[in-house]
């Protein structure tokens, strides 16, 4: 592809570096947003948000994630902790799927990622939002018993960091029921926890970022003409090798917006397909499925989710611009 081995090696430097450099800002943010809900908002205090009926549970599970946006490499344990305290499955289930797509953090980062494409940022999240829809009626006869491997449970976490479940009023102190005694919960202590947090997430997911601009660096170097040409000249291909992609990469929701748009001469129907699929099943979300929900609900998120996606997304390349 290039003429000299150095010009090939500069064009891949400057690649990976752009997609870290423009992706890196929205994923502190993401990871920060995502720290505050970890230490200030417990989730048994959400069960009062979501109705007990199906079509109303999953509709107040979907906007949900536009106040309480978190991306997927934190929501299945918030997720389990939801059905624990008395979440409807409904609610929890498709908050678990649209919460790393329809939030603010990552309509921005698409928005940015792709100049300022409002159609690219409508079409994720709709894919996004009926997706978990489906997901969320499909789940909403059962049970919390039926969808978690450990239904019971233990006690939540509290914003002071120290593990221990203080009971519906966050009490502290000996000889306040079953939980240990901790110090009282201060400022200063609250606001080390949101820097814990915080770091400890984008640290973690720092890693996968860079991964992901390297890949899509080597991608765009290496890969030969003549297959990006086949790529870009069957829909029907270019979906299904995005949607592979998404699963390997397993890149957070709020970066991955500038790994798809690197794909320039992917038609739009793959980048969405890469975009959607991503945030709802990938490499560590199929592990972390596997601890936390029994097998028939592990066994349906690695099916329906892709399905859906490929065919939303294969019908918007026969249909849509």
């Amino acid at each position: 592809m290039f003429d000299a081995p150095f010009e090939g090696l500069g064009f891949f430097a400057m690649t990976a570096t752009a997609i870290f450099l423009e992706a890196a800002p929205f994923l502190l943010l993401g990871s920060f947003l995502a720290a505050l809900i970890e230490c200030f908002v417990p989730p048994e205090r959400m069960q009062r948000l979501f109705p007990k009926r199906a079509v109303p549970g999953v509709l107040a599970g979907l906007f949900a994630g536009l106040f309480l946006p978190v991306c997927e490499c934190g929501i299945v344990p918030i997720v389990r902790r939801m059905l624990q305290k008395g979440v409807p499955p409904a609610s929890a289930m498709t908050y678990m799927l649209a919460a790393p797509i329809v939030n603010p953090v990552v309509m921005a980062s698409t928005y940015t990622a792709f100049q300022g494409d409002w159609f690219m940022m409508a079409a994720r999240t709709a894919m996004g939002a009926v997706t978990a829809l489906g997901m969320g009626l499909a789940l909403s006869r059962l049970s919390a018993q039926d969808i978690l491997l450990d239904p019971a449970g233990h006690g939540p976490a509290c914003a002071c960091g120290c593990g221990h479940d203080h009971g519906p009023t966050g009490a502290t102190g000996a000889g306040t029921g079953d939980a240990p005694a901790c110090a009282p919960v201060t400022a200063r202590a609250r606001i080390t926890a949101v820097i814990s947090h915080t770091a400890g997430e984008f640290l973690d997911m720092g890693g996968m970022l860079i991964l992901g601009s390297l890949f899509a660096a080597a991608f765009k170097t290496l890969t030969p003409s003549t297959l990006l040409t086949l790529f870009e000249t069957d829909p029907l291909l270019s979906i299904m090798a995005m949607m592979l992609l998404a699963i390997l990469l397993s890149l957070c929701s709020e970066a991955d917006a500038f790994v798809a748009a690197s794909f320039t001469t992917f038609p739009a129907s793959a980048k969405l397909a890469f975009l959607a699929l991503g945030p709802m099943l990938d490499i560590k979300l199929a592990i972390m499925f596997q601890a936390v929900f029994t097998r028939r609900v592990v066994t349906a998120l690695l099916i329906v989710p892709p399905v859906m996606v490929f065919v939303l997304s294969y019908a918007l390349s026969l249909f849509g611009p």
